[in-house]
């Protein structure tokens, strides 16, 4: 019988589906069913592929649904499973194939409230290869513990725990119980719209030491690495959404998260409109960074920026002059050359 349930979302990833298939049907734990959700992949190839995985192996099941964007795929997945535990897996990506049964070690399975057991993970970029490590140190939180954690959860340039709804074990009640935050407009943090309240909702937090069992794949995209004029207006709304959580949770400081979770997104803003193909580069972004309510939250939020380019980005936003904008953009281009 399955006690956990593995969520893969597929859309348009043929080329990955297999290694990523590959490592989840490799499990050492073999309690587990798996729901490939085709979110309405248009390359003709996913489909066929989920409808091979489904008839070959009696664990896994597809649900094939109309587009509606990683969200609403993943909510499919959960919504149709048959446990009381869930594991999200993006299909571009892989995992270790001890990874279910270490990370069911950490899930008490006695404990009445909702919990979450998270590992760490692997960055897998072409010529790159980075562990990344979660902010918080390795142990279980419950209580007392738990609280103090739940007032640090935003706000922080490394974050104590990844709002990834990757490479963890999370009690299904959570996520059902949070789906009513997920605004598939968002475009950029869409995560956070369920991690968050999942992590101010659950009585116990497991961070597990080591266990770099999540390969995560990157690719190059505008999001991350372009020109995106919608940026501004995703992080308005993002920033209302994630408040909204903070408050119906109850955490105490959520005003103070969010006003730094605000300002170190703006940096993205910035880096963003310095990418900007067009030659208007200065007065994008002072008309961004002059907007009264903008200025106010730079100039009165206290962040720590770590990094040089990070450093120089704060320093441009608070000080939106020709000169230093132009300097910022030059650097920041020239290094996206470098690293592209």
């Amino acid at each position: 019988m399955a006690v956990i349930s593995v969520v893969i979302t597929v859309y348009n990833t043929a080329k990955y589906l297999e290694q990523c298939m590959e490592s989840v049907l490799g499990q050492t734990f073999k309690d587990f069913e798996v729901l490939l959700v085709d979110d309405g992949s248009t390359d003709g190839v996913s489909p066929v592929m989920c409808d091979s995985y489904g008839e070959k192996d009696k664990r896994v099941r597809v649900i094939h649904k109309e587009n509606g964007g990683l969200t609403s795929a993943w909510i499919a997945g959960v919504t149709d499973a048959k446990t009381d535990i869930i594991c999200l897996i993006d299909s571009d990506d892989w995992v270790d194939t001890d990874m279910l049964e270490e990370l069911y070690k950490h899930y008490d399975s006695s404990f009445t409230g909702g919990q979450i057991v998270s590992s760490n993970y692997i960055v897998e970029k072409a010529g790159e290869r980075r562990k990344e490590t979660q902010g918080l140190k390795p142990g279980v939180y419950t209580g007392a513990d738990l609280e103090e954690v739940k007032k640090n959860l935003m706000g922080n340039e490394v974050r104590p725990v990844t709002m990834s709804r990757c490479m963890k074990l999370i009690s299904r009640n959570l996520i059902l119980d949070n789906i009513k935050y997920c605004d598939p407009s968002i475009i950029m943090g869409e995560d956070v719209n369920i991690t968050l309240p999942c992590l101010c909702d659950c009585k116990r937090l497991v961070i597990m030491e080591g266990g770099y069992f999540y390969h995560y794949r990157t690719v190059f995209d505008s999001m991350s690495h372009g020109y995106n004029p919608k940026l501004l207006s995703n992080l308005e709304r993002s920033d209302k959404t994630f408040r909204e959580i903070l408050k119906d949770k109850k955490i105490i400081n959520a005003d103070h998260q969010m006003d730094r979770e605000f300002v170190i997104m703006l940096l993205v803003v910035l880096r963003s409109e310095l990418r900007c193909p067009e030659k208007d580069t200065v007065a994008r972004v002072r008309r961004v960074f002059l907007r009264e309510d903008i200025r106010k939250k730079i100039v009165d939020t206290k962040v720590d920026i770590p990094g040089k380019a990070g450093k120089l980005l704060h320093f441009c936003a608070k000080h939106p002059i020709a000169p230093i904008i132009l300097f910022t953009r030059f650097v920041i281009t020239s290094y996206d050359k470098r690293t592209n």
